[in-house]
């Protein structure tokens, strides 16, 4: 790769198109600098037709906004991609008239019919693209005026009511002559392991749809990755929320992630909660290089985001995800405006288990910064495990983007700062003065727990 291909500040792209453009060979220095900004633009998700059965085929139409879409008879449309938070509602008349069905994830027509029980394969004349409907939930709030601890999210709820749901999702297998790959049986213990934790991460809103469907796609002898990535996306059909593509080992040079696929070098948990936290919508946890210069990428171990084991995505993904409640985080920016200090008592996120005590969290809005950012403070774990080295009652200062309009892979993080909530000592984090004051520990016999952090904070 050369050399000023770098992204340091854009670590996301490294399991979306930039692999894809460095292996086709358009990342030069020449071009490097277009490339970035190409890469890096917002791009609104598209509903898009294809011209056979799978999701490989060629492009016939392509769009953005909600409404109703024409599609002529000699169209020969076969497959729609529908981005998550949008609904399709497919017609065999012109108008959007006539018999319908209404799709919400990438589907194959071969499969699907219409209301009155004919395929609608090749028969669709009309399309209508709308917003996964909204029923209420206490996940997704709204923040008033004059609530000024209220910490706003601003996901699109849409996309929040799409993810949070029961998921449906197909294992495809892919196989190469001389490459081994994972036996069906390992893959598939590991989806459900990774969808019991989404369970109780997301606090029941997200479960597995059963049953899992399966498929083994041999691709053909000395296939390259990008090959095999091909033949399997022709023949897998998905009609899923979720398609786990397990690719022979070393095939690939890293996984990767698509808008409702992920492609696996590896069988690890972290694989499956990395690469799918992806198309939930998160980016990459990074950590601040203590010692100046850029962004350590994958550097921050309390988040599946990164390059490391963990137990849980950080809580400024959690809240991105719709996983915590309004009481659940407070913002300090008024409280410690003018020299003010907040005093706030948070309880150890660990799993995210449901609690009416203290809150996660503590945000405050950055000043002056484009885009607008955040700072999140926490206390990941309430004591150590075997997974990593984050101690119980270790605080982590977070900086976030506030994302008011972010789509795909956005809510990447930074650690700024750690420090234990026994040293009872100034720490100057990311523009904040904060000081642990006390703690509390949980009556536990066996290992020192954490049952809440005690912090002064104030800029």
């Amino acid at each position: 790769m050369v050399e000023t291909c770098v992204t340091h500040e854009h670590g996301e792209l490294e399991d979306g198109l930039f692999i894809e453009e460095v292996q086709s060979g358009n990342c030069t220095a020449a071009n490097w600098s277009a490339l970035r900004e190409q890469l890096i633009t917002p791009r609104p998700p598209l509903v898009r037709v294809r011209l056979a059965c799978n999701g490989a085929a060629q492009v016939i139409k392509e769009v953005e906004a909600n409404g109703c879409y024409a599609l002529a008879q000699t169209a020969g449309a076969s497959y729609f991609d529908v981005p998550i938070g949008k609904a399709v509602r497919l017609f065999a008349g012109v108008g959007c008239t006539g018999t319908s069905v209404t799709v919400q994830t990438d589907t194959s027509l071969c499969e699907t019919s219409f209301a009155n029980g004919t395929s609608t394969n090749d028969k669709v004349r009309s399309f209508r693209v709308q917003d996964v409907e909204a029923p209420p939930s206490e996940y997704r709030y709204d923040c008033a005026l004059e609530e000024s601890t209220c910490v706003k999210n601003h996901n699109s709820t849409s996309r929040l009511v799409a993810i949070n749901r029961p998921h449906t999702v197909k294992i495809v297998r892919v196989t190469v002559a001389g490459r081994s790959t994972p036996s069906m049986g390992l893959i598939e213990e590991k989806v459900v392991n990774m969808y019991d934790f989404f369970n109780d991460a997301s606090r029941g809103q997200i479960s597995l749809a059963a049953p899992l469907t399966r498929r083994e796609l041999a691709a053909p002898a000395g296939s390259t990755c990008n090959e095999a990535k091909q033949h399997a996306l022709r023949y897998a059909s998905p009609n899923t929320f979720l398609t786990v593509y397990s690719m022979p080992s070393g095939l690939c040079s890293t996984s990767k992630a698509g808008a409702r696929s992920i492609y696996l070098n590896g069988n690890l948990l972290r694989d499956h909660t990395h690469e799918t936290g992806h198309v939930l919508g998160l980016g990459h946890s990074n950590a601040k290089d203590p010692l100046g210069g850029k962004d350590i990428p994958y550097g921050d171990s309390s988040s599946y985001m990164s390059g490391f084991s963990s137990d849980n995505y950080n809580l400024p993904q959690l809240h991105w995800l719709g996983w915590t409640k309004k009481n659940e985080l407070v913002n300090v920016t008024s409280a410690i405006a003018n020299g003010a200090t907040s005093t706030v008592t948070l309880r150890p996120v660990g799993d995210n288990a449901l609690d009416s005590g203290h809150p996660l969290g503590a945000v405050w809005e950055i000043p002056n910064t484009s885009p607008k950012e955040r700072l999140f403070i926490a206390v990941p774990k309430p004591s150590l495990n075997d997974t990593n080295q984050i101690a119980g009652g270790t605080v982590i200062v977070y900086r976030a983007p506030k994302c008011e309009t972010c789509t795909g892979m956005a809510m990447k993080t930074t650690t700024l700062g750690r420090f234990s909530a026994k040293t009872v000592k100034e720490h100057l984090i990311g523009g904040l003065s904060i000081t642990p004051v006390s703690y509390t520990l949980a009556a536990d016999p066996d290992i020192e727990t954490f049952a809440s952090v005690t912090l002064e904070i104030r800029k």
